[in-house]
């Protein structure tokens, strides 16, 4: 039995240490400044100065960024697309019934081409024809079908498709005949099409196909990722390939090494962003973005995305141009190849059920236990699982993305996803590329929380419901309508791309004139807002031109603060449900949108919530809750245990739930009254979960530390810091 873990997602300790140091670079830049001011006017050493200077400044941050305007950029060939004459004579009725049977394909964008039927009519080349045949891919599933005339003819392109569909060859065949139109790579050039993803194994996995369907076009293709020995990939590099598959911390470091002489971005003008929304999550965003901005600005650029949350839309605005977006199934939408079963099953029955089906199904193939954290898995790796040596994997949720293995036949939630978007991608692993698959989720009372999800994706999907878990379902909304309980996170958000203005107004239109139809009084002045048109009281219009929207909601949040502060009785969700009500009710009375009363209720929420924090653990039935104030540490120590990444890693680790509150407070600086220090609020299920997670941030603050004030380290820190 094989068993992987990867607390940063998938990104080596070089790569996670290259974050860190970024992070802590930041924090350090204000000295950087403060240093300059004080170099003497006298001082001719100039050129010493700004090399030390370059020094501290993070990988990222030397990059730098391109002036496009200097530039005299080669025209870039993008559009080869043809369509085929069975194609072209497509009625619209005729194209829509197509869509509906590739598993309901949904495009939004303007002169969307038309899908094709069979692999002859792409237009690719012989050689990888035959490639694609042997490999016994019939005809293009949905997401190719759909994918390959809108790339092919040069447009950017944003695809959502559920796991197993096919996406990556999705971009890789259109990739390869954009690089056969450019000019051949000269000595020096980088590569001509980029590929980036958030973990080096789905980037490994993404180099081995772009490998063998290269090698029919006489293209190298080389992997770049954390993990690994660097010098064979900065050897690979030297010697010119016209794609890459890269993680975006690697590929930075290999970018800034060497002063720009291992490779460069002159010559990408096909660039793909894999998982981006992994990536986002993982932190690599100003990677990202920084790698675009030195790509010219004429390239096209395929997204990849399971979900697309409003950063997401940010990037998207940056770094498309006049896109199509395709859907295919429905976000967030488990394959149908794959039967998924769910049982309310407690913590102590877990482990002989799994043996009993793993006695059932070891046999057939291979099999994954997804558990939630570290200390339920051992280090190893894939290679093992994925060459036959073994057929078993225990593996956290590093696993859940991009991992492709043949004849993977089973998949078991050991421990409930906690989230929707973690259950779908792991249910995920199996069921690919038309074969069938059986995902198998363990859920208890305790973990009631995740039932709605669930719920969600056996519906979505068309599956059977158990009943247990249904009404277990049904309890917790319930709960959470009354402010008993919090909701759980989904792992989604946004609402897709929004193409251009006229699209918006059309949507408010639509809204406004629903609103009409149901009797309600709409303010159509309104038109910045993307809110649903509210209905508002006589009182409510007579008000307006008073106090700004943003007066409004702050006396609303004020005024519902102060009734909150009174003694109550209520629980902590009972009272956020008062303070929100209340606070929606003042705004709305007085003249404030909807918009400006959920800004003001949102405002009493957290008044609310500040004003029942307690400073010592606590217990309320299965939940426990601790604190650590951490404003007195140093900068970089706080970054450090902030940091995104750190939060996942700890909850791996010990499944503890970390939220940082408070604000920070400079020495001899007073707060206002009400405010507290910065601090870490200690979340779990049980006790022991707590002290672990107290123990374990203990001991990152500490480590962070130490290393600062280890000899040549910058900013070495003054005195000793104790917990």
């Amino acid at each position: 039995m094989n068993e992987v873990f990867d607390s940063s997602g998938g990104e080596s300790s070089e790569d996670e240490a290259e974050r860190d140091e970024a992070k802590t670079t930041d924090v350090l830049s204000e000295d950087a400044v403060e240093a300059k001011t004080e170099v003497d006017d006298d001082d001719d050493d100039d050129e010493a100065w700004a090399k030390k200077q370059t020094a501290k400044l993070s990988k990222t941050e030397r990059l730098g960024t391109v002036n496009h305007d200097e530039i005299d950029y080669e025209p870039v060939k993008k559009n080869f697309y043809i369509e085929a004459k069975e194609i072209a004579s497509m009625t619209k009725a005729e194209v829509k019934q197509l869509r509906v049977e590739l598993d309901g394909i949904k495009c939004r964008g303007k002169k969307v081409p038309k899908p094709i039927k069979t692999w002859a009519q792409a237009g690719l080349n012989n050689r990888v024809h035959e490639l694609i045949r042997r490999s016994g891919f019939e005809k293009p599933m949905p997401i190719q079908a759909q994918a390959l005339p809108v790339i092919m003819s040069g447009r950017d392109c944003i695809g959502v498709a559920k796991t197993g569909s096919g996406k990556t060859l999705a971009y890789i065949l259109p990739m390869l005949r954009h690089i056969n139109a450019q000019e051949p790579l000269a000595s020096g050039d980088g590569p001509i099409g980029m590929i980036m993803g958030p973990t080096r194994e789905l980037v490994t996995q993404i180099g081995k196909d772009c490998k063998r369907y290269g090698k029919a076009m006489g293209f190298s293709a080389v992997s770049v990722y954390g993990g690994s020995g660097i010098a064979a990939q900065i050897g690979d590099l030297k010697r010119g390939a016209e794609i890459v598959a890269c993680t975006p911390g690697r590929m930075i470091d290999l970018l800034t090494t060497g002063s720009g002489k291992i490779t460069n971005l002159r010559r990408v003008t096909y660039m793909v962003l894999d998982e981006a929304d992994r990536m986002f999550d993982m932190g690599f965003e100003p990677q990202i973005t920084r790698i675009l901005a030195n790509l010219r600005p004429d390239r096209q650029t395929v997204m990849f995305s399971a979900t697309f949350p409003h950063t997401m839309e940010a990037l998207a605005r940056a770094a498309l141009d006049n896109p199509i977006e395709i859907q295919i199934g429905g976000k967030s939408v488990v394959n149908s190849d794959i039967e998924q079963l769910v049982e309310l099953r407690p913590e102590e029955d877990r482990f002989l059920r799994v043996l009993e089906l793993l006695g059932e199904w070891y046999e057939r193939g291979k099999i994954i236990i997804f558990v939630a954290s570290q200390d339920k898995a051992d280090s190893t790796t894939i290679s093992d699982f994925k060459s036959d040596v073994c057929n078993i994997l225990v593996a956290t949720s590093v696993a859940a993305r991009g991992l492709d293995v043949k004849d993977l036949r089973l998949v078991i939630n050991y421990d409930t996803p906690n989230h929707l978007e973690d259950y779908v991608h792991r249910v995920g692993r199996t069921g690919r590329a038309g074969q069938k698959g059986t995902a198998v989720t363990f859920i208890s009372e305790d973990e009631e929380k995740f039932a709605p999800d669930l719920v969600k994706a056996l519906k979505e999907s068309k599956q059977n419901v158990p009943q247990d878990v249904q009404a277990m379902a049904d309890e917790f909304t319930r709960k959470r309508k009354e402010g008993l309980v919090g909701a759980a996170g989904s792992g989604f958000g946004g609402s897709g791309f929004k193409f251009n203005q006229e699209e918006q107004d059309l949507l408010r239109k639509q809204k406004r004139d629903a609103a009409r139809a149901a009797g309600l009084d709409v303010d159509d002045g309104e038109s910045d807002s993307d809110e649903e048109p509210a209905a508002h009281t006589p009182g409510a219009l007579v008000a307006k031109g008073g106090l700004t929207p943003a007066q409004i909601a702050q006396a609303a949040a004020q005024s519902v603060f102060a009734k909150m502060k009174q003694p109550q009785k209520q629980a902590a969700g009972a009272q956020n449900t008062k303070a929100i009500a209340l606070a929606q009710s003042y705004a709305l009375a007085h003249g404030a949108s909807a918009g400006a009363a959920k800004a003001a209720a949102l405002a009493a929420a957290l008044n609310a919530q500040h004003a029942k924090t307690s400073r010592g653990p606590t217990q309320s039935g299965s939940h426990f809750e601790t604190e650590l104030e951490i404003n007195d540490f140093p900068q970089f120590a706080r970054y450090k245990v902030t940091h995104k990444d750190t939060l996942v890693q700890i909850m791996e680790h010990t499944g503890a739930a970390v939220t940082a509150k408070g604000q920070y407070a400079a020495p001899g600086r007073p707060l206002a009254p009400g405010d507290r220090k910065l601090y870490l609020l200690i979340e779990g299920p049980t006790e022991r979960v707590v002290k672990e997670g107290k123990n374990y941030v203990k001991n990152i603050i500490e480590t962070a530390i130490a290393k600062q004030a280890l000899p040549g380290a910058a900013g070495q820190p003054q005195g000793r810091y104790r917990i």
